[in-house]
């Protein structure tokens, strides 16, 4: 039935996770990693992807989890290859996203002795991992018990609140290569897999206090920051509960609500531009989710310190970085708003509700008649083109440092309900492409990532996931030749050395990569030439690229958004 020991060690752990739920496996091929490799390819149930990057494989582990809500598993060897696991590892902690990672070791007896290919793989990655724990020897007496057990608290620990990693580590001593073992075979087949079952998170009562502030409250406002909707019921009920309240929603464009349609406030970075918008207080804020992007808010909300700040979030982790709350409840979305409604049977509409929404409306009447080629200078006329093509749920996944924030800033206007996604836990450049490429292979819809140069030359060996396992995946590359983002920081100012430190030009030509990594790759020249090769379904991975001068993006984009907000005024 089985091999050695070794694979049965190995089919009692992975045969667990299944039973769990998990169902896709990502493998960096490596010898001490041989009986989990070769398993999860022989279990039927499972999609496997070989990446031989363990970094781009741990990245598109995480876009596989982050679209799916399960955590993907992660197979690595020995020694440093479980070293580039770290990035992703943060990114998923910080970003609260399930993910198992299991790296191959070898035997207890070889650290700390210079034996090849041997790190001390203990805690490797310190307090990220939700749970970390190592595999007994696959000869010891209660192996599969013991390993079944582990396998459950790790993926338990990975898919309760708060969501994030775990890690397992699993030494194999020799032999690697199969060899016939009855013995092993029979404690397999006797094992019986363990049942999950998530615990769920302790009940929790509204004060009347708090039911009085919002029964109050005259000028409410809701802000959903990243992730404030965990999944469509819980997008719903916050939904639901805005319009039953008459409170506008300050919906982040990761937050799962910006295309959810009124009571959402989809351009509020624009508005709140506006100086006469911007004067507008709330007495009390409702906020979900993670710090929102918008720098516009996020100073705006720092200064409304005489606002009852109530913040929802469905775990215990700190998430107020400036101190706003003024109370934490810990409750899933879902159970707060039912329970909101409950206590407050009848409210009138907030005060800011009909401004903002005003305002809204003669944002909406400028973007539709503006025609984003006569602003081709700037990269978000072609953000704004590019996300009003596209079809109802395609996936669209937001790089780090400038995409996001232009599609923070503009999207939501044409109605059309997009999927949106981005790497917000701690903020990097890392891994983009293959995290957006492991959305994509998650995806039945087309999947579309904007990103800038650097953050596209930082992730290359992402072009490899993407043309093996995620043909619907259409790259957007601004390339304006270096860091475009410290154009719009007080660092640009000084002029001094800036170039050198910051705006880092790479003068390489991108499109090399189309021959090395066989992509399709196309130019796009205007706003409405990118929305029309967008239109057209990508045949396998492509590059669109757009090409831009830093200086004149930043100056162009200046203008627009005084422009913009000059039109919301109300």
């Amino acid at each position: 039935m089985y091999p050695n020991p070794n694979y049965a060690l190995a089919a009692t752990l992975l045969a667990q996770l299944q039973h769990c739920g998990c169902r896709r496996v990502v493998i960096s091929p490596g010898s001490r990693s041989t009986p989990l490799a070769h398993t999860a390819l022989e279990l039927s149930g499972f999609q496997t992807y070989v990446l031989t990057d363990e970094r781009s494989a741990a990245y598109f582990a995480l876009g596989l989890s982050r679209a799916e809500r399960t955590p993907a598993i992660l197979i690595c060897t020995s020694g440093t290859a479980a070293a580039n696991y770290f990035p992703a590892v943060i990114e998923a902690a910080q970003g609260m996203v399930p993910l198992l990672m299991l790296t191959a070791d070898r035997p207890p007896t070889l650290r700390h002795r210079g034996a090849p290919q041997t790190i001390d793989q203990v805690e490797l990655y310190g307090r990220y991992p939700r749970f970390f724990g190592e595999t007994p020897s696959a000869t010891e007496a209660n192996m599969v018990e013991r390993v079944r057990a582990l396998a459950l608290r790790a993926y338990l620990a990975a898919v309760a609140q708060p969501g994030g990693p775990a890690h397992l580590n699993v030494p194999f001593d020799e032999p690697l290569a199969p060899v016939a073992s009855s013995a092993a075979n029979a404690a397999f087949a006797a094992a019986t897999p363990l049942d999950p079952a998530v615990r769920p998170p302790p009940r929790f009562e509204l004060r009347a206090a708090t039911l009085q502030i919002v029964r109050d409250s005259q000028c409410g406002l809701i802000v959903a920051g990243p992730g404030a909707a965990g999944d469509e019921r819980a997008a719903h009920a916050l939904h639901f509960q805005a319009r039953q309240l008459g409170w506008p929603i300050f919906a982040d464009v990761l937050s799962g609500l910006r295309f959810a349609g009124d009571p959402v406030i989809p351009c509020y970075d624009i508005l709140l531009r506006n100086a006469e918008l911007s004067t507008l207080s709330p007495d009390v804020v409702l906020a979900f989710g993670a710090h929102p992007t918008s720098k516009v808010l996020n100073q705006w909300l720092d200064a409304q310190r005489e606002a009852y700040t109530l913040r929802v979030q469905p775990h215990g982790l700190v998430q107020d970085p400036t101190h706003r709350a003024t109370e934490t409840i810990v409750a899933e979305c879902e159970e707060f708003c039912a329970a909101l409604t409950a206590g407050v049977t009848a409210a009138r509409d907030s005060w800011l509700l009909e401004p903002f929404q005003r305002g809204t409306g003669a944002l909406n009447s400028l973007l539709s008649a503006w025609n984003p080629d006569d602003d081709a200078a700037a990269e978000l006329a072609y953000v704004f083109a590019a996300l009003r093509s596209l079809a109802p749920d395609t996936r669209v996944i937001l790089a780090n440092s400038m995409s996001i924030r232009y599609a923070d800033a503009i999207a939501g206007q044409s109605g059309t309900r997009l999927q949106a996604y981005g790497l917000r836990g701690a903020n990097g450049i890392d891994g983009t492409l293959s995290h957006a490429a492991g959305i994509a292979a998650a995806a039945t819809t087309a999947a579309v990532l904007f990103t800038g140069d650097l953050a596209f030359l930082h992730d290359l060996t992402g072009l490899m996931a993407a043309r093996r396992f995620a043909g619907n995946l259409s790259v957007v590359l601004f390339n304006n030749d270096g860091g475009g983002i410290f154009h719009f920081l007080p660092v640009h100012e000084t002029g001094r050395h800036f170039e050198t430190l910051h705006g880092t030009p790479h003068g390489l030509h991108l499109r090399a990569a189309a021959g090395l990594f066989d992509l399709d790759w196309e130019f796009a020249a205007s706003p409405s030439e990118l929305a029309a090769r967008l239109q057209t379904p990508a045949r396998r991975a492509r590059v669109l690229e757009v090409r831009t001068n830093r200086d004149a993006n930043y100056a162009a984009q200046q203008r627009l958004m005084a422009r913009f907000a000059a039109a919301a005024a109300t």
